[in-house]
C-alpha cells in the first residue's frame, strides 16, 4: 500500500494550500490550521535560525492526505515537556544531542493531533499512513545525524501508533475546565465546595466593583489596534517572565488579519477607556484553549477573570465541551479545573541514551499516574474528591 502514496519533505508551508492543509486538521487541533502555522513562517517567528520546519507529506492522485509537521531544532525553548537534563547528560557524555526533529506546535503546549490525516481515509489506512509518516521522519532524522525525534502533546491514539513505530511514551499533566451541560456559571459552581466557591465568588465581586469595563471579543470586533494591544501585553509578560519574547508584532498582526475567526479577546479597560489588561485565546466548534495573558498594570484578580471565568463564561454561552489554558496550573486547579495527562513520545537514535532515558521515562509514567490521581482526589470538584 505504501507505493500509492507519493511522500515529499518540505520545508515551508508555502509548498501547500489553505484549503488542502485544512481539511485534514480536526476541529481540536485548532493551533494546527494553516493560518496560525503558516502565521509563524510569514513573520519570521519560525524558519530562520530555529523552528525550522520539516514537513513530511503523502498525496494519493495527488491529493494531500497526510501531513506531519516536524521542525528541526538546535535547543529546546518553546516546547514545554522538558529535556533539558537528557542534553546536559548528552552534552557530559561527549554526544550531541542538537540538533533534533520535535513535532509540535511550536510555543503552543496544547494537546492536538500531530499527524494529520485527511477525513476521507479508512481508519486501516490511517493506520498504516501514520506509520508511514513516522518510519519517513525518522529515516530523515538518522540522515540528518540528529539525536532524537520528539512528538509533543499529541492525542492518546497517536500515543499507541508511536509506540509501535519504536517511540517510547512519556507522560506529563495540564489542568482543563470541561464543561459538563452547566446552564450558567453558578450551576458550575454548585459543583465546587464551599470554600471555593465564597472564594470565586469573591474574586468576581471585586473586579466588577473596580470601575473596570471587561469585554469579550471574536471575530470582526477584533480590530487591527487590539493585535497592537494585545501584543504590548504579551510582550510585557514574556519579557518579565522568561527574557526574549518568541512571538513578534508582525505575528499579532497577521492573526487579526487571518486568523481572528479564532480568536476570542478578553480585554480590561479603565474608566478613561484605557486597556490595562487582557488574555489571547483561540476557539473552534466546542474547543476554547487561553493562550497569552498581559497587563499594564497591576489589578488583584484581573488575571483570573480574564484568563479563566470569562472563559468559562464563554464556553457555557457556547454549549462548548472543555477549555484548556496552557501549561502550569496550581491556580487553575484551585478554580474548578481538572488534573488531566497529556501525552509525548520519544526516540532516541544512540542505544545507551535511548536505555537511559526510557528507563526514566517508565519511573516517570508511574509518578505522574499517582500525582494526577492525588491532585484530582483533593479537587475542589466535589464529585472528583469523591471518587
Amino acid at each position: 500500500m505504501n507505493e500509492t502514496f507519493a511522500i515529499k519533505i518540505s520545508d515551508t508551508f508555502r509548498d501547500f494550500t489553505k484549503e488542502e492543509w485544512n481539511l485534514l486538521v480536526p476541529p481540536d487541533s485548532v493551533f494546527q490550521e494553516y493560518e496560525f502555522l503558516s502565521g509563524l513562517e510569514n513573520t519570521g517567528c519560525i524558519g530562520n535560525s530555529d523552528w525550522i520546519p520539516v514537513l513530511t507529506s503523502a498525496r494519493l492522485d495527488g491529493v494531500l492526505v497526510g501531513v506531519l509537521p516536524a521542525y528541526l531544532r538546535s535547543d529546546s525553548y518553546g516546547e514545554y515537556i522538558f529535556d533539558f537534563q537528557w542534553a546536559n547528560a548528552f552534552h557530559r557524555a561527549g554526544i550531541p544531542y542538537y540538533p533534533k526533529l520535535t513535532v509540535a506546535v511550536p510555543f503552543t503546549p496544547v494537546t492536538g493531533a500531530r499527524v494529520l490525516l485527511h477525513p476521507d481515509l479508512k481508519p486501516e489506512e490511517k493506520d498504516s499512513l501514520v506509520s508511514l509518516l513516522l518510519q519517513t521522519l525518522l529515516e530523515f532524522g538518522k540522515e540528518k545525524e540528529t539525536s532524537s525525534v520528539h512528538i509533543l502533546f499529541c492525542k492518546e491514539d497517536e500515543q499507541s501508533l508511536g509506540i509501535q513505530n519504536s517511540f517510547a511514551p512519556r507522560l506529563s499533566h495540564q489542568y482543563h475546565w470541561f464543561n459538563k451541560g452547566f446552564a450558567n456559571f453558578d450551576e458550575f459552581l454548585s459543583t465546587l465546595v464551599k470554600d471555593r466557591r465564597k472564594t470565586i465568588r469573591q474574586e468576581r465581586r471585586k473586579i466588577s466593583e473596580s470601575g473596570l469595563t471587561i469585554q469579550t471579543l471574536t471575530g470582526d470586533e477584533i480590530t487591527e489596534d487590539h493585535a497592537h494591544i494585545f501584543y504590548q501585553f504579551y510582550q510585557d509578560t514574556h519579557s518579565k517572565k522568561w527574557g526574549q519574547p518568541y512571538l513578534n508584532r508582525k505575528f499579532f498582526l497577521e492573526m487579526h488579519q487571518n486568523f481572528r475567526h479564532r480568536l476570542v479577546l478578553v480585554l480590561a479597560s479603565d474608566p478613561s477607556g484605557k486597556p490595562v489588561g487582557g488574555s489571547w485565546n483561540t476557539f473552534r466548534d466546542g474547543f476554547l484553549f487561553g493562550r497569552y495573558w498581559g497587563a499594564l498594570e497591576h489589578v488583584p484578580n484581573l488575571h483570573f477573570e480574564c484568563c479563566y471565568y470569562r472563559l468559562i463564561d464563554f464556553a457555557i454561552e457556547r454549549k462548548m465541551e472543555r477549555v484548556e489554558a496552557g501549561a502550569q496550573g496550581e491556580h487553575k486547579f484551585l478554580r474548578g479545573y481538572e488534573a488531566v495527562p497529556m501525552y509525548s513520545l520519544h526516540h532516541i537514535y544512540n542505544e545507551q541514551g535511548r536505555a537511559a532515558i526510557e528507563s526514566y521515562l517508565e519511573r516517570e509514567i508511574v509518578m505522574e499516574r499517582e500525582n494526577i490521581s492525588a491532585y484530582n482526589s483533593q479537587s475542589p470538584i466535589k464529585s472528583l474528591r469523591e471518587g
